[in-house]
């Protein structure tokens, strides 16, 4: 181990809430904590860009002044939180973006403080301020207006305006990715504002042309928003040692004359602590936000990142266990200080996400060797102890070489939690990640992004929320010959035939894949015509400083300054629609239990009970279903994956790197779910689809015939990730507790050995989720895993609710499904 390992006790039982009495504090003030929308980023941005916008100024000079300006006059405040800094002017603010989606929140100016579920406050004067000065400026400034304006409408746009078909990420945000922070905090912004004007002056005594011109704005920019970072810092300091002087409680007043000199010394210089490397870290994280949209921005492999100070501080200095647990719940607590902003309609369908910021920790090294180490341990105590939404916590394994010690100890945290960190298979994706042209070093040092999707940490720019894609919409337009149900007698697809004609199977799976094609070709267009709005109106050269590549390249992250540029494309109802092309091959031309004509009137009627109901029992229960190990389900979801990834990668994105398929949903599976038709599969109309590559509700009542099934899915052919969701009944009275962990990571090691990428779970029974939905009060914090990320139960829609009600649970010592409750009757 290499003397990584040196604390005595792993799962450091002697700490809690109990005795972390700050801790304690700030966790209970944080969830007494309303939400609030912060304008400030916007009033900031917005004020520099009117007195700015007709200057002639490149995009990049003229974007990094705002940023710069919004950094430099933010308000500065201070809690007891060791960590200075924050996200937004409120303890948890939801900051406005009105260059993305934030003027989707016009109409509800009014109401958004007093709506039902997820209220957000904004004051009047802040909503008067929106109303009259920001909102009118943006009008037609936002990515999605320039975009429908310099494509005249494009068809794949109003595709996407129907909200069923798919969704086009860059409208509402550039992040999902994880900036490398290693420069930042081992040589200081100080250093790469140096290297940035030396490249800039370099630049300057050469013969001109436009690419150079191009080279020397990029750093120009980088510099002007660096700054910013560096001006937010001193101001903080400033306020700090000010504060101090009339404090009289002598705790806070310790704590802001350290946070004084903390933040007099970074993030402009190296860091020298552990407290100073974290509150660095943070720092930039503010920055990058000041810039980007607050979604998936993914800090990485703190473990990793913040080992080298803890070790240094404790060699040098006597830091102690229960310092490093109290700084880094800190920084816990700083990653949740904010959430997205979602206008109404957008949180019926699919609220309750935070802002998914995810966390890495464990697997291995560069070069392929055990990496766990002590900060490894105390992070996850962290994320025992806090139980929060954010960060999205993701541990790492390697089965040949971490130590299954670790593996346990995540098992362990789990259940404690009931629900986070997520697995994560090192083994493939690592080799998923070589497959799409890393090189084994860069891919052994992957961190995850946002949900589930793995990159490079600071070299891969994989915008991996580029396209949120509908599956079913495939299957119901080849089921309606390129129609909809949801739009009538609309022509939108390919004429593909009328399926009642078709011979066979192979007819129908030819008919369907021409179907998706023609849709994720739509997808594909509208991304790039999103990319190429974003070089126009939205360079990043903050984030493009803390990345390699750019600096090297003189060029911006959105014209492709990373080492590796992809995008990602997330899919939903994949078991659904597996479970359809099970149905029809099974159901129609083998067993003919049914014709097509009335398989498709059962779908159009959405399964009447006067005509049709009676095909339900065989669908769901005699069909071949996606999660079991029946030749027709495993044959069908592989050549579905198979496909999907060789549309993708035929595909050159505009930054000059390739699409890299997923199959996670966030919430989208229960929103869209309650959009579309009743679907072959036996699902009726408006009940929501399968998360993830989870297979459907009690569709898979073995729990290792399930993770048989997932696992032998090619991996290589899923490189932007999955989400396999699987519930567990908690520990009985009479279960063995060592016996239950250890039974819990010999299921996660035996699927990730058969090649299953990654794996969540929710320890909870079907009975005490129906409680918790029936009483919020029961348990307000209840934190449970969607699809990718965590949640708190409360802030989920109904339809959410009742998925995660309904998910397989599992009986983990015997590995049979537990039959859901008889009176248990959903939303209907």
């Amino acid at each position: 181990m290499d003397g990584r390992i040196k604390l005595k006790d792993i799962s450091l039982k002697e700490f809690s809430l109990k005795n972390l009495l700050l801790i304690k504090k700030l966790r209970s003030d944080h969830f007494n904590t309303r939400t609030e929308v912060c304008i400030e980023r916007a009033k900031y941005v917005t004020e520099y860009l009117k007195n700015n916008d007709q200057s002639g100024k490149p995009a990049q000079i003229l974007r990094a002044g705002a940023v710069n300006h919004y950094l430099s006059n933010r308000v500065v405040s201070f809690s007891d939180n060791l960590i200075a800094g924050s996200t937004t002017s409120r303890e948890i603010g939801a900051p406005l973006y009105p260059e993305l989606l934030g003027l989707t929140i016009w109409p509800e100016l009014e109401t958004i403080s007093s709506r039902p579920i997820n209220q957000q406050y904004l004051s009047k004067d802040d909503a008067d301020y929106c109303n009259s000065v920001i909102f009118p400026y943006w009008m037609d400034r936002t990515v999605l207006e320039v975009t429908r304006k310099k494509y005249n409408n494009p068809t794949c746009l109003q595709l996407m305006e129907k909200i069923v078909f798919y969704i086009g990420g860059k409208a509402g945000c550039i992040s999902h990715c994880v900036p490398r922070y290693d420069t930042a905090l081992h040589k200081g912004l100080n250093y790469i504002i140096g290297e940035a004007k030396d490249r800039e002056n370099e630049l300057k005594n050469k013969s001109e042309s436009d690419e150079l011109n191009n080279k020397i704005v990029f750093y120009q920019s980088i510099q002007t928003a660096m700054k910013g970072i560096i001006n937010y810092a001193a101001n903080l300091s400033r306020k700090a040692a000010e504060l101090a002087e009339t404090e009289t409680d002598s705790g806070k007043k310790s704590n802001l004359k350290m946070m004084a000199e903390v933040c007099a010394h970074i993030p402009a210089n190296p860091a020298r602590t552990l407290r100073e490397a974290v509150n660095s870290l943070w720092l930039c994280q503010v920055g990058i936000h000041g810039e980007n949209i607050n979604m998936a921005m993914s800090p990485g492999r703190l473990d990793q990142i913040l080992y080298p100070f803890y070790k240094k501080d404790v060699d040098e200095n006597g830091l102690t266990v229960e310092d490093a647990l109290n700084i880094s719940c800190c920084l816990w607590l700083k990653i949740a200080d904010n959430t997205n902003l979602v206008p109404e309609t957008a949180e019926k369908l699919w609220g309750g996400a935070g802002s998914t910021p995810a966390v890495t920790l464990g697997g291995v090294n560069a070069e392929g060797k055990d990496a766990v180490n002590d900060m490894t341990y105390i992070l996850l105590k962290v994320t025992e102890l806090m139980k929060l939404r954010d960060p999205s916590v993701n541990a790492r394994y390697h089965y040949e070489e971490n130590e299954k010690r670790y593996r346990d100890r995540v098992s362990e945290v789990i259940v404690s939690t009931k629900a986070i960190p997520a697995f994560h298979n090192d083994v493939v994706d690592i080799k998923s990640l070589v497959n799409q042209g890393l090189s084994e070093k860069h891919a052994r040092d992957f961190a995850i992004v946002g949900c589930v999707e793995p990159a490079s940490s600071g070299r891969d720019y994989v915008a991996s929320s580029s396209i949120m894609f509908n599956l079913s919409a495939a299957m119901e337009m080849t089921l309606l010959n390129g129609k909809r149900f949801i739009a009538g007698e609309e022509q939108i697809g390919p004429v593909t035939g009328d399926p009642e004609q078709f011979k066979d199977f192979d007819q129908f799976w030819a008919a369907f894949k021409t179907q998706l094609k023609w849709l994720i070709e739509q997808a594909i267009e509208l991304n790039e015509n999103f990319g190429k709005v974003h070089q126009e109106i939205l360079p990043t050269p903050l984030l493009s400083a803390l990345f390699e590549g750019p600096m090297e390249k003189g060029s911006d992250l959105i014209f492709g300054g990373a080492i590796y540029n992809s995008s990602g494309a997330s899919h939903l109802a994949f078991p659904d629609v597996c479970d359809s092309l099970n149905a029809i091959e099974y159901a129609v031309f083998i067993d003919k239990k049914m014709t097509m004509k009335e398989l498709v009137g059962a779908i159009k009627s959405n399964f009447s009970p006067q005509d049709y109901d009676r095909f339900i029992p065989y669908l769901k229960n005699r069909a071949p279903k996606f999660g079991t190990e029946d030749p027709i389900a495993l044959k069908n979801s592989k050549n579905l994956i198979q496909f999907i990834y060789d549309i993708y990668q035929g595909h050159t994105n505009y930054r000059g790197g390739p699409y890299r398929p997923a199959y996670w949903t966030m919430t989208t599976h229960a929103g869209q779910g309650k959009l579309a038709g009743a679907l072959p599969s036996g699902r009726r109309a408006h009940e929501v689809f399968s998360s993830g590559i989870t297979p459907a509700s009690q569709a898979a009542q073995n729990l290792t015939a399930a993770f048989n099934a997932v696992a032998s899915l090619p991996g290589d052919k899923i490189p932007g990730g999955e989400a396999l969701n699987i519930k567990y009944t908690p520990i009985a009275g009479n279960e063995n507790r060592e016996e239950y962990i250890k039974r819990f990571g010999d299921l996660v090691e035996g699927y990730f050995m058969k090649g299953g990428l990654q794996v969540q779970f929710n320890v909870q029974t079907y009975e005490q989720l129906i409680k918790a939905k029936n009483n919020p009060d029961i348990d307000p914090e209840m934190i449970v895993r969607v699809s990718g990320y965590s949640a708190y139960f409360n802030d989920l829609s109904d339809p959410m609710k009742d998925e995660l009600i309904t998910r397989t649970q599992y009986n983990l010592m015997e590995g049979a499904a537990v039959a859901l409750p008889s009176s248990w009757k959903g939303g209907r």
